[in-house]
């Protein structure tokens, strides 16, 4: 939720400061396809699980579709934010396969939030519908910093928990949309005095 909102306040303040969307139309990363298949991958991990006894598939797809976008990083690194984006996938990278695939998130947290309700147990395991997340007290999540424990509660209109890996992409994201929206004129050099 913190990227959508962070790609929001990006789209709106490229736009005041001049930018366009027929800009970020012709702004191209390599390899962007990648992207595809692993937002692909990751709706079929997260909405095709029922419990079946096959958590291992499911771990090993969301795993998988998070490697997947550390190519396009690499390969693009030559704009702005894209190193940001690469520290926050590779930092949620590391707390999910740390937690057998998921991101964890405290119950605390889910209180916070007030999404208990979307807590469901699949093959023994609390999970968060609908998300990648995985419900763990703190004490038993590994690396527990680098987990879901940013919280925006209640009255904010999408309550929601992000990691600092989430808000490290959201942040990267800021800035390459801007890259990508708003051309900056070219200085030509001044002229030397004689």
């Amino acid at each position: 939720m913190i990227l959508l909102l962070a790609l929001t306040i990006a789209l709106l303040a490229a736009l005041l400061r001049g930018g366009s969307l027929r800009n970020l139309a012709d702004f191209h990363l390599e390899w962007s396809w990648l992207a595809m298949l692993a937002l692909a991958i990751q709706i079929v991990a997260v909405y095709g699980a029922k419990g079946d006894g096959r958590l291992y598939l499911q771990q090993g797809a969301l795993v998988a579709s998070s490697l997947l976008l550390l190519p396009i990083v690499w390969r693009n690194r030559r704009f702005p934010g894209l190193a940001l984006i690469g520290l926050g996938l590779a930092l949620n990278l590391a707390v999910m396969v740390a937690n057998g695939g998921f991101m964890p998130i405290t119950p605390e947290a889910v209180a916070r939030i007030k999404h208990g309700h979307l807590i469901v147990h699949l093959d023994g395991v609390a999970r968060m519908s609908g998300s990648k997340g995985i419900v763990l007290p703190r004490e038993e999540t590994a690396l527990w910093a680098l987990s879901d424990i940013f919280v925006i509660p209640p009255p904010f209109p999408v309550a929601s928990a992000f990691s600092l890996g989430d808000a490290l992409v959201a942040v990267g994201a800021f800035v390459l949309l801007q890259r990508a929206m708003v051309v900056i004129p070219s200085r030509s050099p001044e002229p030397r005095p004689s």
